[in-house]
């Protein structure tokens, strides 16, 4: 939503302990990662990667 992307864009999200998985859309990938690096979630800097196949 903060993101600027639709609810469609995204899919499955897994939470594990110390890290959060978030399926995106490949048309919007390298978007969100930009998107996310730069910003804060809950307040804080989070590290983003995108991960292949």
């Amino acid at each position: 939503g903060e993101a600027g992307f639709a609810a469609s864009q995204i899919g499955k999200i897994n939470v594990n302990e110390q890290s959060t998985y978030v399926a995106v859309e490949r048309s919007i990938a390298r978007k969100a990662l930009k998107r996310l690096g730069d910003g804060k979630i809950k307040g804080k800097k989070v590290r983003v990667r995108l991960l292949d196949e």
